[in-house]
């Protein structure tokens, strides 16, 4: 199984640290990430791509990363198998290809996307029993950044299950369908509010947000336990586009 690992020209140590902890992987293509830094915000406002209101809650690194999604999203449209995509500081187990590879055979030819992990901050929301009841998932995101090393060692043998919510896109497949379903849905990149658990709003500052509200309408399925973590360490603080003009 190829990964398309998304990193920036500019982010070196990030590439070099994804490596020497994913040195298991047999195949990584490294795709260079969309610069938000770089990107003619006007020129994405008049093709169609954004909408100005957009500004006010994404950052410059959000939109670059946005568009690196929807870039690769384009490729998988014109594959057969679609594509497996992953982020710069994502951790894979040991078994990642060979139970990925199981996890997809077993599921029916019209699936969407597969999450093999998610943010460990943020609930997921997936059906335990189909038709029955769904199962909501809270994990604390400091014991997983302390036991990352625990979790390449220990085995694992995890199902999938259809998702109605989950954020954070460490690492997913997608199907040439799914990515022209995420590419429809997505584009223009917009204001939008996401229901979470609890009746609580949230509001769209990440590509990761949009996708979670297609979940629900399509073929979405989620790794559990997870094949893929991410520490989801912060980032220096940026403000959104606009704040920054």
């Amino acid at each position: 199984m190829i990964v398309h690992l998304i990193n920036l020209d500019r982010s070196a140590e990030r590439l070099r640290a994804f490596r020497q902890i994913n040195a298991h992987l047999p195949g990584v293509v490294r795709f260079s990430a969309v610069d938000g830094r770089t990107l003619d915000l006007a020129e994405l406002i008049r093709k169609g791509l954004i909408r100005p209101e957009i500004l006010d809650t994404y950052t410059a690194a959000r939109i670059g990363g946005a568009m690196s999604h929807l870039v690769l999203w384009q490729s998988a449209t014109e594959t057969v198998e679609g594509l497996t995509i992953c982020e710069d500081d994502a951790v894979l187990h040991p078994d990642f290809e060979a139970q990925a590879g199981r996890l997809i055979g077993e599921l029916p030819p019209d699936w969407d996307i597969i999450l093999w992990g998610w943010n460990f901050n943020a609930a997921l929301l997936m059906d335990l029993l189909p038709g029955i009841s769904p199962c909501l998932v809270l994990a604390e995101q400091e014991a997983l950044r302390a036991g990352t090393s625990r979790f390449q060692a220990q085995p694992v043998s995890p199902q999938l299950f259809r998702i109605r919510q989950a954020l954070g896109i460490p690492c997913y497949s997608v199907s040439p369908k799914g990515a022209r379903l995420l590419c429809e849905f997505c584009l223009p990149l917009r204001p939008m509010r996401l229901r979470l658990p609890g009746r609580r709003l949230l509001r769209n500052v990440g590509i990761d947000c949009m996708m979670a509200g297609l979940y629900p309408q399509i073929s979405a399925f989620v790794s559990f336990p997870p094949l893929a973590i991410t520490k989801n360490e912060p980032s220096p603080k940026e403000p959104p586009v606009r704040a920054a003009l």
